[in-house]
């Protein structure tokens, strides 16, 4: 049975990937198509794209932390990670620190679990606990 550890070493194996900019292991997590949403609004992918896209960018990811974790099992192939991350980037050379809560949607298909949906929320001044 699939636990709440199994799903965000998953989360965290994604978020080293794109570290390291390790693309074939981020693209062997991703499934085909997957969709994210974030501040500069909705975006559909194949595997293939999110490479192309990941080369392009001008955004490094150099050091981050998750917390708050929460996994949900709404469906007994479906797991939804919802969580807070602390993260080091870089764009064009400037370096930047963000806070952002994350959403992704895992489906288990032919028993690998693949991310099909993200979504992710900077964090706002003054946001209520």
């Amino acid at each position: 049975m699939t636990t709440h550890t199994d799903i965000m070493t998953l989360e965290r194996r994604f978020w080293q990937a794109m570290q390291d900019m390790d693309l074939e292991t981020a693209v062997s997590l991703l499934d085909s198509p997957s969709i994210t949403v974030a501040a500069r609004g909705v975006v559909r992918f194949a595997p293939d794209q999110y490479r192309a896209m990941a080369q392009s960018g001008n955004a490094r990811i150099t050091a981050f932390a998750l917390f708050d974790e929460q996994v949900i099992f709404p469906a007994p192939d479906v797991a939804v990670a919802a969580y807070g991350a602390r993260q080091s980037f870089t764009v064009n050379g400037e370096h930047h620190d963000m806070v952002v809560y994350d959403t992704t949607t895992w489906v288990r298909k032919n028993g690998r679990w693949l991310a099909c949906a993200h979504t992710e929320t900077p964090e706002q001044a003054g946001r209520p606990r």
